[in-house]
């Protein structure tokens, strides 16, 4: 009984723990996540895109519907956006503060963005090609969601209303008396591309400034189309209590039914202001001037702008603006004499002076000038003094005197006469470069370097000159080494600093084909073989290299050889005369 007892309780425990077993494996299935097969990337799409209506000056919402068409999930998925062809989003800009990032996407959902854009207010009336793309991460934060497509965005004006200014305003006559009275012509725009304005009604206010002298200050144009300007006119007169020249005008008008806008201006008119505030002498100065070419190369014609100003708020007249020379003092015998000295400029088809009617306060005007450069003009800045001669309105002369500088540089030139550079050369025996050159032009050349440039051994690579003076001619001489086999490139460079200190490089580039050095014959005893005169092939041991030099030697000298000859022959001769001479005397005796 009690060994039946031991078994069952056995088989109790060997149960119990195949159960637990049991229920802990299938837990542990029924927690695990699903693994698709086919991999763990997701499909993103932009499956829609719309906008508002983009006007220039405004703003809209540009909506985009995201679409994740698999089973896996997207993460960190980012817009992007830019203009087509370009790398910017000009002319929209992105608000602040929008969302433009889904942290993740499960597979088969849809998310929907929407987004502000502004529009800025010089965007072209055109259709704008934008570009949205969207990129992402798997499950694994590996980086291969993408998605790209291209929106139309068409840029409007606005649709809603017209849009009145005053685009410009006349006066007549151009220098009127205030006190008689004048006429006042303002050019009404209806700037917009699509909207009419209908009765529009104009309202003119001189203030404390102007008397209407016409019936009535209300003036009516029945229908102004959109971008058409049309022309209004009033007759006004100055006031007593005039403090300035502006006046108030105010446009009321209706478009598209029954809606209506009103719109004012404060219109400054463009008079001389005579009484308000100002100096009893007018000044006309040269307000800046302008080159047509930043270099004044000498021998060429260049285009003087000067902008000339009446500071004042009274107008002249009768302006006569000259260019004039520097005056140079010079003094002779103790007394002091002024001379005009000359000019490298000379005005092209017109005189040195130039004449204006009528400038009117606070108004600058523009006056070209061609000028011919002497083509022997020094290198420098040269001082050309302008004189401004006008009257005010009691006639009475006035005179203005200004400086412009005009800097003028020389043509730099350098003519390279020759460079001879061997095509062909050895390895490891000196190839000679050598080259010829001068300055042509009519300035300087600093800084003036010969090199040569390239990876090969160099025998005096470099020829530093400093200063090449005019017209100075130099050369240089330099050798390439090679060390190998095979096309040896490299440069020959000119190099120099211009009068406007920049600096100048010329380069004449080569190619030398470089071959092996060739080794001489050797012969059955080991020693190099040649062939003597007659062309018989003779060994190095019968004829050593010293004594072909001797013999080499001998007959380059052999003229000297026989003049020696002669010379010690004669003298032989000589000795022997005096000799036998010597002789006859002592048997005489």
């Amino acid at each position: 009984m009690k060994r039946l007892k031991k078994e069952f309780k056995t088989i109790a425990i060997t149960a119990l723990c195949l159960s637990l077993v049991l229920l802990v494996f299938t837990v542990s299935f029924a927690g695990a996540t699903t693994i698709d097969v086919g991999g763990i990337n997701p499909v993103i799409v932009l499956e829609s895109l719309s906008a508002e209506q983009a006007v220039a000056g405004g703003e809209f919402t540009l909506t985009v519907a995201v679409k994740n068409i698999s089973n896996n999930p997207g993460l960190d998925l980012a817009f992007s956006f830019k203009v087509k062809d370009t790398e910017s989003t000009d002319p929209f800009t992105l608000l602040p503060n929008q969302v433009t990032t889904i942290d993740q996407l499960d597979g088969n959902s849809t998310r929907t963005v929407m987004l502000k854009f502004s529009v800025a207010p010089e965007a072209q009336n055109k259709d704008y090609q934008f570009v949205v793309s969207l990129s992402g991460k798997n499950a694994s934060m590996q980086s291969v969601v993408s998605a790209v497509s291209i929106f139309t965005i068409p840029v409007t004006y606005d649709l809603t209303k017209p849009v009145l200014i005053v685009k410009e305003v006349g006066i007549s006559p151009e220098n009127p008396d205030l006190t008689e009275g004048f006429d006042v012509h303002f050019q009404i725009w209806n700037l917009s591309k699509t909207t009419d304005a209908r009765n529009v009604v104009l309202l003119l206010d001189g203030k404390d400034n102007f008397e209407i002298q016409d019936i009535s200050n209300k003036k009516n144009i029945a229908s102004l189309e959109k971008n058409i300007y049309e022309t209004v006119t009033y007759r006004l007169k100055a006031k007593d209590t005039k403090a300035d020249n502006t006046v108030k005008l105010k446009m009321d008008f209706d478009y598209l039914g029954a809606e209506t806008e009103s719109v004012e201006e404060i219109v400054n008119l463009p008079l001389p202001g005579q009484d308000v505030a100002i100096g009893a002498t007018p000044w006309v100065i040269i307000n800046k001037y302008t080159l047509s070419d930043e270099r004044v190369l000498a021998g060429n014609t260049v285009t003087l702008h000067l902008y000339v100003e009446n500071t004042n708020q009274r107008p002249v007249k009768n302006v006569k603006i000259s260019l004039d020379v520097v005056k140079i003092e010079s003094t002779t015998s103790g007394t002091s004499s002024v001379t005009t000295g000359g000019t490298v400029f000379s005005p092209v088809n017109s005189s040195n002076s130039f004449y204006v009617d009528y400038i009117p306060g606070k108004t600058v005007i523009q006056k070209d000038i061609d000028l011919y450069v002497d083509p022997n003009a020094t290198a420098k800045t040269y001082i050309v003094p302008v004189t401004i001669k006008y009257e005010d309105r009691k006639g009475t002369t006035l005179t203005c005197e200004e400086l412009v500088n005009i800097p003028v540089t020389q043509e730099c030139k350098l003519q390279i006469l020759s460079a001879q550079i061997p095509t062909n050369g050895f390895a490891g025996q000196p190839i000679p470069v050598v080259s010829e050159f001068v300055n042509v032009g009519k300035v300087v050349l600093g800084n003036f370097m010969v090199a040569l440039e390239g990876e090969y051994t160099k025998e005096n690579g470099t020829y530093y000159i400093g200063n090449l003076d005019i017209g100075a001619s130099e050369y240089f001489q330099g050798s390439i080494i090679p060390q190998q086999e095979g096309a040896l490139e490299g440069t020959l460079v000119f190099s120099y600093i211009d009068n406007n200190n920049q600096t100048v490089r010329e380069e004449k580039p080569f190619t030398i084909d470089v071959q092996a050095r060739p080794e001489p014959v050797m012969g059955p005893d080991g020693l190099p073989t040649g062939k003597d005169s007659g062309g018989k092939v003779i060994s190095g041991r019968n004829v050593p290299v010293q004594q072909v030099g001797f013999i080499q030697n001998v007959k380059n000298k052999a003229p000297f050889v026989f003049l020696g000859l002669i010379i010690i022959f004669e003298a032989v001769y000589i000795w022997r005369l005096k000799k036998k001479k010597a002789g006859e005397e002592f048997f005489n005796e």
